[in-house]
């Protein structure tokens, strides 16, 4: 079988347009409570560990919109959100900063720890953004985090969701090669509180 060079020029073309995916977000399915409504893609696999009727929810999407493996280690995706209960969108806030700067094992880049951002959901409500990204020595991954924190006047309770990525790349060219905080926002911009 002869390739010929444009035959495999189209088929790198295809394969890194792959990666970069964000058709999966053309077909979506709604999870509400009532509590919330936010839409997930259909291909997103829901992990029923989480009992329901805590309105907890963890979804898993490895090889959704994104390569299953880089560089021969896998890429693992979830999506996990809890309701906290509490006064004000700080004390939520806190709680996702130390949750993620207490890994023992994590390392970040100097000078590196978080970024955050502020964003309005469909249902006109000003959330927090934190992004972060470091090195689990003892799992030996790197990880891409988002936490998106929205709080509820209503209910007094922030709803927390976090999206993580997992692969092994030290200069983090994953992130960016595959457009990880836009895949997040994505799904992010989707979110109603009831």
């Amino acid at each position: 079988m002869r390739i010929t060079f444009s035959s495999l020029l189209l088929l790198i073309s295809f394969l890194l347009k792959a990666q970069n995916d964000t058709s999966v977000f053309t077909r979506q399915i709604p999870v509400s409570t009532s509590d919330y409504v936010f839409l997930v893609p259909d291909k997103w696999k829901n992990i029923p560990g989480i009992d329901i009727s805590s309105k907890d929810r963890k979804f898993e999407f490895k090889g959704v919109g994104l390569p299953t493996e880089y560089k021969y280690a896998p890429v693992m995706a979830t999506c996990i959100l809890r309701k906290y209960e509490c006064n004000s969108i700080k004390t939520a806030e806190d709680y996702i900063i130390t949750e993620f700067t207490s890994y023992p094992d994590r390392v970040t880049q100097p000078g590196r720890n978080y970024e955050t951002d502020s964003m309005k959901i469909l249902s006109g409500e000003t959330a927090t953004l934190y992004s972060s990204r470091y090195l689990r020595r003892n799992k030996m991954s790197n990880f891409s985090r988002f936490d998106l924190i929205v709080y509820s006047e209503k209910r007094k309770a922030a709803y927390m969701f976090t999206i993580t990525f997992q692969y092994r790349d030290p200069t983090y060219a994953f992130e960016t090669e595959n457009k990880l905080r836009q895949y997040a926002m994505q799904f992010f911009k989707n979110i109603t509180l009831r």
